[in-house]
């Protein structure tokens, strides 16, 4: 769930405008949804940081080798399917 992007249907918000923590319900069960500890913008930072400094150096040594292949995943899952089975 994302609160502005795909908020729970339960969700209300309260008079700060922000949403009502007790309502942020899953749909499905009807659970209470917290958000994780390391769920924060200062944690995603460090995330995308370990992950580009760690995959860039990969990507740069088995690219000239062809190995890899780029896909565009920014397309219907039946689209990415077409791409992807291309390179296998």
């Amino acid at each position: 769930y994302h609160v502005k992007f795909s908020p729970p249907k339960s969700m209300k918000m309260g008079k700060d405008g922000k949403p009502d923590l007790s309502t942020m319900l899953d749909d499905q069960t009807g659970e209470k949804l917290e958000q994780r500890d390391d769920d924060t913008a200062e944690a995603l930072k460090s995330r995308l940081e370990s992950y580009f400094s760690k995959t860039t150096p990969i990507l740069d040594h088995y690219e000239p080798k062809r190995i890899v292949r780029k896909i565009n995943a920014n397309q219907a899952p039946d689209a990415v399917w077409v791409e992807t089975a291309k390179h296998l």
